[in-house]
């Protein structure tokens, strides 16, 4: 269940980028700025409005993350350099914090007030699906960046199905293996998003070349 919900919400993310490929800088802005705005004074105050704190996470990083997917070239090494400084900040930070891991259902003691509105919680069966909104951002960034490359739907969905599935094979490792390293890589999820990219790119890379050749066939009969 903890999966299946992980992968729903990875491509839903990763649609929206194709369903707003003609909205505006400025509605775009709006929306994530609103969103921010909530969202930062949600968390200072600790304003318990769940679920609709879900709604206003997954605005803000709907939103924000057409908008960093535009602001980045659609270029393999920039994207990649940021996807890694990313993954770095993300690993470190979990380290030295506590917290849930990306996505893990764990049983539910109640609403944290402040930490519901930069967190996107979907309440599951004996305990919940937990994700971070920067990760939801990320998702919809990478989707769009494929977009802007001419890459079809399948191969921008492709990052976030990755990097939830790899994350919820490495949360079930942690089950069996109590290494702090294995707990840590547990809970970040960027570089498994990051991994998913990889294999995009690659699949993309591959989709080119297959073209090229039909192509170059065609010519030559």
């Amino acid at each position: 269940m903890r999966l299946l919900t992980g992968l729903i919400v990875a491509i839903g993310c990763a649609t929206i980028p194709w369903l707003a490929a003609r909205a505006g800088r400025r509605a775009l802005g709006t929306i994530s700025g609103l969103g921010l705005a909530v969202m930062v004074v949600g968390a200072i105050v600790g304003v318990a409005l769940y679920p609709l704190s879900d709604v206003v996470v997954l605005a803000f990083a709907l939103a924000g993350g057409i908008l960093l997917g535009r602001a980045l070239p659609p270029r393999f090494r920039p994207f990649f350099l940021f996807l890694i400084a990313l993954s770095v900040l993300d690993f470190v930070q979990v380290a030295l914090t506590s917290g849930p891991a990306p996505g893990p259902s764990i049983p539910s003691s109640g609403l944290n007030p402040h930490l519901i509105w930069v967190n996107f919680r979907i309440g599951l069966p004996g305990g919940h699906f937990n994700i971070g909104f920067v990760d939801l951002l990320l998702i919809t960034a990478m989707s769009e960046y494929f977009r802007r490359r001419g890459q079809p739907f399948v191969i921008g969905i492709v990052p976030g199905v990755v990097g939830v599935a790899l994350a919820e094979i490495m949360s079930d490792l942690v089950s069996t293996n109590r290494s702090s390293v294995v707990a840590t890589l547990a809970q970040a999820l960027i570089p498994y998003l990051t991994a998913g990219w990889l294999v995009a790119n690659l699949a993309g890379l591959a989709r080119v070349t297959s073209l090229w050749r039909s192509a170059f066939w065609r010519s030559r009969s």
